[in-house]
């Protein structure tokens, strides 16, 4: 969210900048027209505006070394210095934002704004639309919500296999309940004829227990030995995983400081690459525009040299003097095009500087990958060896205290052993065999309440079990939404882009009332699912926007007819609808509330009065460029900044 309030009074400060010496020129929401002829530094300040709200770095002067640009938005100031050094211009300081993209190609809609530029020479629509939007992230997250979604079903799948032993453990528990009601039933009766004997009951009493307590410690000596065979193998076990672990992370090279450098050059590289790309889109528009120019024998802008070489002219075109419309001097038409294959040399030259910069930062992000694998995989093996470590120090008090129990048992065993051995003749009555009988069956009825707490628990475990399957089935539905909504990403955007242009575009040309023209519209063109590394979808052609054109006779007959067929004036009208529909798929009024409006000369004054109170409605700042007899038209509470006001 942008620091910058729309309600804040806004001062720029430039200079050196374009043709400015020194500017200071104050901005208040609402509409702002810099009135003036050509030539007088208006241009000049959008460029230094756009500068130090992010976008490209204005030119500075040309007999100038050094520059700067500074402005206060409220309570916020930021400022920017250049330093021109061997003919290559240094920028330093800080920007209102790093959006780059976002001002260049929205806020900045000077004549050089791509969006213009696009329609003017039938530039590819949806790459203008659809650059901000970082596909290459989408995609990554789409692949990380298909590995949550497939780790999620997996274990869902192994939950369900748990389940399915509801059933089974549900008849054993059953079936444990009818034999211990049996049970009880048997030694209630033994229990009553026991009572009926006539012979000494205490002694024989005393000899049944003895043989109860003896059977019990053996049964306990027995229970003791094997949870003590069950921690020594639970303890080796944990030895041998704190073993493997402590060899794997010693093995694992991981440096965070490594990381952060790598984050830190894919943030450059990225920077670089869009600059690489907004330099062959000028160089290109550049390039091609003289091409026209070059060729075109009859051009205005180039003007025939002296009469005296009309006869080699004619022989040879390109040894024609003419008179450059840039600078003014007489050069051959060949030095112009030799110019323009040099350009072609730099443009082919950034084309392939910026494929390798491509190939740094996949090959960085790949590495950027293995390395926060590795760092996560160390975290995860420390915390637990934690684990375990705690866990060996718990078992090993446990072996100690069952040993220290097994010796007292031992020792108790002995004394029965000794008393029974005392008493064997009585052992040998029908009234022992009732009590050993007895002992048995309150034994066997121990082992099966034992075995029902058993199933009881695993019971109660699968219902645990149950919960957790039914959370991340709920987890897992909230996974496919998400899966689904950064699948469908990108094609809303899209279509919100095209929606907001064609409602745009059809309330202009209302506002606008071109005769013959019924309506301009995107047609959204796509394949199938959505592939960033193709810039468009699986199993189809990349997504296009084509744009169409509805005309009317005079008959009141409709027909399509080709943008080729567009009015400069018609064009620009367009070009803007773009870039405002942009501006508003794109929330930028969030980053920098402000746009920018220049070269408007080719569009007639009452529809750019009408134009920039359409456009005023849905940006707090409009600063607008305009001709005095074009301002001349434009509403009265608008503020207005004469060119003279513009230099300090």
């Amino acid at each position: 969210m942008s620091q910058c309030a729309p309600g804040d009074v806004v001062t720029i400060y430039a200079e050196n900048i374009g043709g400015l010496d020194t500017s200071e020129v104050q901005f208040t929401p609402g509409v702002t027209v810099l009135e003036g002829r050509n030539a007088t530094g208006r241009t000049s300040l959008l460029t230094a505006i756009t500068g130090i709200l992010g976008g490209d770095s204005p030119t500075i002067k040309a007999d100038a070394d050094e520059a700067h640009i500074q402005i206060e938005w409220g309570e916020n100031t930021y400022r920017q210095e250049f330093t021109r050094d061997d003919g290559e211009i240094r920028r330093t300081g800080e920007s209102v934002s790093n959006r780059d993209d976002l001002i260049n190609l929205f806020v900045s809609l000077t004549e050089s704004n791509p969006a213009r530029r696009a329609i003017m020479q039938g530039g590819d629509l949806r790459d203008i639309i659809m650059r901000p939007v970082d596909t290459d992230a989408i995609q990554r997250r789409i692949e990380e919500l298909q590995s949550e979604r497939n780790r999620l079903g997996q274990r869902i799948r192994r939950l369900e296999d748990d389940l399915e032993l509801r059933p089974s453990l549900e008849s054993r528990k059953q079936s444990l309940k009818n034999k211990l009601a049996e049970q009880g039933e048997e030694i209630t009766e033994l229990q009553e004829r026991l009572e009926q004997h006539d012979a000494d009951p205490e002694q024989a009493e005393a000899v049944e227990e003895a043989l109860g307590s003896l059977e019990e410690r053996k049964q306990e000596l027995e229970s003791i030995q094997n949870r003590i065979r069950t921690q020594e193998d639970t303890f080796e076990a944990l030895r041998d995983e704190q073993s493997e672990l402590q060899t794997e992370l010693d093995a694992l090279d991981t440096s965070e400081s490594e990381l952060d450098r790598i984050e830190t050059r894919l943030s450059e590289l990225t920077s670089r690459e869009r600059s690489l790309a907004a330099t062959i889109n000028d160089l290109s528009a550049i390039v091609e525009f003289n091409e026209d120019l070059v060729s075109d024998a009859d051009s205005e802008l180039l003007s025939a040299g002296d009469s005296a070489d009309s006869l080699t002219a004619t022989l040879d075109p390109m040894s024609e003097t003419v008179q450059c419309w840039t600078c003014g001097s007489d050069v051959q038409r060949s030095e112009i095009a030799g110019r323009l294959d040099e350009l072609r040399n730099v443009v082919e030259e950034k084309r392939q500087e910026r494929s390798e910069v491509q190939s740094q930062l996949d090959e960085l992000r790949e590495k950027q990958g293995e390395l926060q694998d590795q760092i996560d995989r160390r975290r995860e093996i420390t915390r637990r060896l934690n684990e375990i470590e705690a866990e060996i120090d718990r078992r090993e008090a446990d072996i100690a205290d069952l040993k220290e129990e097994r010796e007292a048992v031992r020792e108790r065993l002995g004394e029965l052993e000794e008393f029974v051995a005392e008493h064997e003749s009585l052992q040998e009555s029908e009234l022992i065999e009732e009590y050993q009988q007895l002992s048995e069956l309150e034994y066997e009825r121990g082992q099966l309440e034992e075995e029902l707490s058993t199933v009881r628990e695993n019971l109660a475990e699968l219902d645990r079990l149950e919960q957790e399957r039914d959370q991340l089935k709920s987890q897992q539905q909230e996974v496919r939404e998400d899966l689904e909504s950064q699948r469908t990403q990108i094609r809303d955007l899209e279509e919100n882009a095209i929606s907001a242009f064609n409602k745009h575009m059809e309330e202009i040309l209302g506002v606008l009332d071109y005769e013959n023209i019924t309506r301009v519209w995107i047609e959204r063109k796509a394949g199938t699912e959505f592939e960033a590394s193709h810039g468009g979808y699986r199993g189809g052609s990349a997504t296009r926007f084509d744009l169409h054109l509805v005309r009317e006779t005079d008959d009141g007959k409709a027909y399509e007819d080709t943008i080729d067929n567009l009015s400069e004036s018609e064009r620009n009208i367009v070009g803007l609808v773009v870039g405002l529909a942009g501006y508003l798929v794109h929330d930028v009024h969030e980053v920098i509330p402000m746009m920018l409006l220049d070269s408007l000369e080719s569009i007639d004054s009452e529809r750019i009065a009408a134009l920039i109170s359409y456009f005023a409605e849905f940006v707090p700042y409009l600063i607008v460029a305009l001709l005095p007899e074009d301002a001349d038209v434009l509403a009265d509470d608008y503020a207005y900044v004469p060119a003279e006001s513009l230099i300090s």
